[in-house]
């Protein structure tokens, strides 16, 4: 009895996020019409607000329901957005592969191999076990061996300048 109580709570979970994220969905595409509108009326202060504000409840993608390629290309394209736009955060809901065959999940294990090419935190059953935290990985997580070799030849050419290459 108690794992069909988790099961239910589960369920809801999942339930209550695909909601939230038709709402956003939504929300998102009569900011867009909006901004579209204020645009070609001329407001283009309007069609910026709007604009920025369609993308301000795009913090979730939904995933259920789809095939391992089709999610892949989808998070691929979102998670290009998340890195280009610097957001904080990102929720992928992969669900638990109930639906899966034998109850074994494709679409997570295959989305957490895609996240580690963006070189961004993934933090897996978070807020819930369907779901993946995205955020920033922050300076740990980010290649700044560029700049060691930036100022070192900046250096180099300092020292040739004030002292004639000696």
């Amino acid at each position: 009895m108690g794992s069909a109580l988790s099961t239910s709570a589960g369920s809801q979970d999942h339930e209550h996020y695909r909601t939230m994220a038709r709402k956003n969905a939504i929300m998102r595409q009569e900011y867009s019409q909006q901004s579209q509108i204020a645009y070609r009326s001329g407001n283009g202060a309007k069609a910026k607000e709007l604009s920025l504000k369609s993308k301000e409840p795009s913090n979730e993608l939904d995933l259920h329901g789809l095939k391992v390629r089709e999610a892949l290309d989808i998070t691929r394209e979102r998670l290009t957005k998340f890195v280009k736009n610097k957001e904080p955060n990102l929720i992928i809901i992969v669900g638990r592969g109930n639906n899966s065959v034998n109850g074994v999940a494709k679409i997570k294990p295959a989305v957490t191999e895609l996240v580690n090419e963006f070189h961004i935190k993934a933090t897996p059953n978070k807020p819930n076990q369907g779901c993946i935290w995205i955020e920033p990985a922050g300076p740990e997580g980010v290649d700044l061996s560029w700049i060691d070799d930036f100022f070192r030849g900046l250096a180099k050419k300092l020292w040739a300048y004030l002292f004639g290459g000696r």
